[in-house]
């Protein structure tokens, strides 16, 4: 009967399955158009980073608290949305009036002792009056800071199919950490992330406003005048916190179908392609000759003929059509010798080979 299941944290008896995405360290080729300065559309490959899911039991999910990281303002939490006034007054620096507000509606919903909620996004971004990407910006900036931490989630019930994300709320307010309140001169604004948190890297390496930092040593002084603990944390890194929790998570093989693989080798020949230039094709052309004469017309087709290369700088990049072809020729010292002995003709100033398979996961040329 539905009524001996075990309720889900979304208060269903559905089986939840909750995952988080993280980086694998691949890049994956896709094609676009871009308009050129001749107003033609032309096909342009860029590298998008690969995800992989980490996935959490409903125990791990429960079990996950924010609030056991920093140092948080004492206070009691009842069954109604209370927000301590440090948060308006100093978080707010950070999180700035759309951040807090929306701590405040996501708060809501974990009401009595519950530190998770499901909201409806596109509700929340009516009631604040916000478009939905500008409310996902925001969560970003309350992830950043340990208000709120995302897991994805997957009905198994339901063929997999994905569901509304799950949020860990946190239900304390912590201190800001001395890095906050001082600023942190070490911090490079990365200019190839969005706005909204090049502009948080911004103020985190300034610090508080000196007016708020004189108000938040005014609030640390009455409260120890008042017999309260204060304990203020140097740093608190989240990123680090949600690195040991992925740590813990169960990874799952990523399978790319047959027409994906092929799909994403075309593109990579088409960007390999684009950047051989026409000294490349000449020196390679050379080095193909050099060897053809020195083995036997089986080797050569074997493992010459449908290769090609990149130059740059004093390196030289070989491209063979597969892993097998790239593991033999670069454990054949003879081939190597040949390689090294037709370059010291035709390209001397080249001081490294490399060997890639048109199929590896990263071919950066550097």
């Amino acid at each position: 009967m539905e009524n001996d299941k075990k309720k889900n944290l979304k208060e269903r008896y559905d089986r939840l399955i909750y995952y988080r995405y993280q980086e694998t360290g691949d890049k994956i080729p896709r094609k676009r158009k871009r308009k050129g300065k001749d107003n033609q559309y032309y096909d342009e490959v860029y590298f998008e980073t690969e995800l992989e899911r980490i996935f959490f039991s409903e125990e791990e999910v429960k079990a996950f608290s924010l609030d056991k990281h920093g140092q948080h303002i004492p206070y009691v939490d009842g069954e109604l949305t209370i927000l301590n006034n440090y948060l308006f007054d100093f978080w707010g620096w950070y999180l700035k009036a759309e951040g807090l507000a929306l701590y405040g509606h996501l708060k809501r919903h974990a009401y009595g002792k519950k530190d998770w909620c499901f909201p409806n996004l596109e509700l929340i971004s009516l009631k604040m009056s916000k478009s939905v990407p500008t409310i996902r910006n925001y969560l970003e900036l309350l992830e950043r800071y340990g208000f709120i931490y995302k897991f994805g989630v997957l009905n198994k019930d339901n063929e997999g199919r994905e569901e509304s994300p799950l949020y860990k709320i946190r239900k304390k307010i912590p201190f800001l950490t001395e890095k906050l309140l001082n600023g942190d001169p070490s911090i490079q604004i990365d200019t190839k992330l969005p706005k909204h948190i090049q502009e948080a890297q911004k103020k985190e390496k300034e610090g508080l406003p000196e007016r708020l930092f004189k108000d938040h040593e005014k609030y640390v002084a009455e409260m120890m005048a008042n017999a309260e603990s204060v304990s203020i944390d140097v740093e608190l890194n989240f990123e680090e916190v949600y690195n040991e929790l992925l740590k813990r998570g169960q990874r799952q093989a990523k399978k790319k179908s047959a027409l994906e693989q092929s799909k994403q080798l075309e593109i990579k020949k088409d960007f390999i392609f684009e950047e051989i230039t026409e000294s490349d094709k000449l020196i390679w052309k050379a080095v193909l000759r050099f060897i053809e004469g020195k083995v036997s017309k089986p080797s050569f087709d074997t493992w010459f003929k449908n290769t090609f290369a990149v130059t740059r700088k004093s390196n030289i990049y070989i491209f063979v059509p597969n892993e097998f072809s790239r593991d033999w020729i670069s454990n054949n010292q003879g081939y190597q010798s040949l390689i090294q002995e037709a370059l010291s003709e035709y390209a001397p100033s080249i001081d490294e080979i490399i060997i890639k398979s048109i199929t590896d996961q990263t071919f950066d040329l550097e």
